[in-house]
């Protein structure tokens, strides 16, 4: 038997392993022309601000830099070490984006997976293409920044609490897996507590209310296959929280004793960093929370009228997921949660009761948590969400296809109709995607500034070997990124060339991008520019002089 099963796996081809089923061929292409969209759109959109930041300051600065220095929010951790990690291999543009992309192109496969679980399989299909066209989604898809990474730690999240609650063995990957999940969310984006703490409540209560439900009063309440579960689920998630603790107190430590040795008043200044995390490990510490709790990503707002600004801000919210269809898409948002709820409380023996209830508790989650903490974060934040909008249109169709199946059926109605009711919602999510992904806001560059900057750069062609200047951050950044010069030269004398920002030749002027030049009309010397360069180039933006 043994040979024959030997024998039988040699005669296999190249085509035994290709899918073979409809929906799986129609996956595999849709998932292979992802994959050549975000590389074109990886190469084509120029780097904005906050990626080039992130970029300068942490990814090009190796792993180890970037995961003790937080001088501001806009370092995602996480994220930075995987990139510096990557950008080890010398590729700006995969060191920048290479996590991203990854992300990018897995998100919308692990969508489809999560919902054919649950759903028929072409409405996880409609899921998975009502994903990748979110406009929230697509403009943070292969951006060098946290939030795609993010996304990806939720949908791992949501899986394997799906596989654990329902499974009746205990696997050690799975809870890894969860583990994993949460801790490299968390290290991301602080704000991943909006998915990670809603969806932890959902699948204990899950768990409690099963445990209850199957308790048949003949041992302990405590030996239910769910509550095994649940302690197992509630040991991983404090394994977890001491991880992103220690995580974060490397951070502390560093931005801590950095502060102290460099404060003048300090008693500790001049000290070297590695003494002071020896002989005062509570002040550096407290004093790294101290500074990371007053420079917030998210700010307060007024509690006065806040009920309505949170409606407006969800309205906006539902807007960026899909352009002029926020009504829809707070419809079916709202529609898909009643149902959930319904459906939980009727029949919870179901086993697609866990799913259901980490979409309510998601959700209705975030909200709650906002109302508490009077805040309304930037909608990038939410870049998850986009995974709550296309799962809420896709069951909602599904549910609505059903119910009308149901209605056929018992009035014996033709079989071609009812193929028709089925197939209908799916062509429909199919050409809502397309139509929005042709979009042309959806292509858009992240940055107008930037890309004209770096297209009067390539113009210059910067070497090392030249004598260059910076006289704005983005020039800095550029240089860095696209021909990895580090330039601390804000000085235009003698330069083989000077990039001029068209607003540094007014005088006063005090517009939007003041704060990123180095130069102003008021420092520059015109005559000495005047009479030894000329223009070469300009565009939009910028006025290239050329000695």
């Amino acid at each position: 038997m043994l040979r024959e099963s030997k024998e039988s796996e040699d005669d296999l081809t190249l085509y035994d392993y290709l899918p073979q089923e409809p929906i799986d061929m129609v996956v595999v292409l849709t998932v292979i022309a992802m994959f050549f969209y975000y590389i074109w759109r990886s190469t084509y959109l120029t780097p904005w601000y906050d990626e080039l930041y992130t970029y300068y300051y942490f990814i090009s600065r190796g792993p180890v830099y970037a995961a003790i220095h937080w001088p501001l929010p806009n370092n995602h951790v996480g994220y930075s070490v995987l990139s510096s990690i990557l950008d080890l291999f010398g590729n700006s543009y995969m060191g920048l984006r290479g996590i991203s992309f990854f992300c990018a192109v897995l998100n919308p496969f692990l969508v489809y997976r999560l919902g054919r679980r649950f759903f028929d399989d072409w409405y996880a299909y409609g899921a998975m293409l009502l994903y990748f066209s979110n406009m929230l989604v697509n403009e943070m898809s292969v951006q060098g920044r946290g939030y795609t990474l993010a996304t990806t730690c939720f949908l791992i999240t949501i899986r394997q609490l799906t596989i654990i609650c329902r499974s009746g063995e205990f696997k050690l990957f799975d809870y890894i897996a969860f583990g994993t999940a949460l801790v490299l969310g968390l290290y991301t984006l602080p704000s991943s507590i909006y998915w990670v703490i809603p969806s932890c409540l959902a699948a204990g209560f899950f768990l409690v209310v099963n445990g209850y439900r199957t308790y048949d009063n003949r041992g302990q309440i405590w030996t239910s296959r769910y509550y095994k579960i649940l302690k197992n689920c509630i040991i991983t998630g404090l394994i977890s929280a001491l991880i992103v603790f220690v995580l974060y107190l490397v951070i502390w430590l560093a931005i801590g004793s950095n502060l102290l040795v460099k404060d003048e008043s300090s008693v500790f200044y001049g000290m070297s960093h590695v003494r002071l995390i020896l002989t005062h490990p509570f002040k550096a510490s407290f004093t790294g929370i101290d500074y990371m709790l007053s420079q917030p990503y998210i700010q307060s707002v007024s509690r006065n009228g806040y009920i309505q600004n949170l409606l407006n801000w969800a309205r906006g919210l539902c807007g960026y997921n899909y352009p002029g269809l926020n009504a829809v898409t707070y419809f079916f948002i709202i529609s898909a949660s009643i149902i959930l709820i319904f459906e939980c409380i009727r029949h919870f023996e179901n086993s697609r009761t866990i799913f259901n209830l980490l979409m309510v508790f998601n959700i209705i989650g975030y909200p709650i948590m906002l109302i508490i903490q009077a805040k309304l974060p930037y909608f990038r934040v939410f870049s998850y969400a986009g995974v709550l909008s296309a799962m809420s249109f896709a069951f909602v169709l599904e549910h609505l296809s059903v119910k009308l199946r149901y209605l056929l059926r018992k009035r014996e109605k033709s079989r071609g109709l009812k193929n028709i009711i089925v197939s209908l919602p799916v062509l429909m999510m199919v050409v809502m995607s397309v139509v929005m992904i042709l979009r042309p806001d959806y292509h858009n560059q992240l940055g107008k500034r930037e890309t004209n900057c770096y297209n009067a750069l390539y113009i210059a062609h910067p070497t090392s070997a030249k004598k260059i200047c910076a006289i704005d951050c983005d020039q800095q950044f550029l240089l860095k990124f696209g021909w990895g010069i580090d330039c601390e030269n804000y000085d235009i004398t003698d330069c083989d060339y000077i990039l001029v920002d068209k607003n540094m030749m007014y005088e006063g002027y005090n517009g939007p991008d003041l704060w990123k030049f180095y130069q102003t009309y008021e420092t520059i010397p015109w005559d000495y520019v005047n009479a030894n360069y000329f223009i070469f180039y300009e565009n939009e933006n910028f006025v290239l002089y050329k000695r």
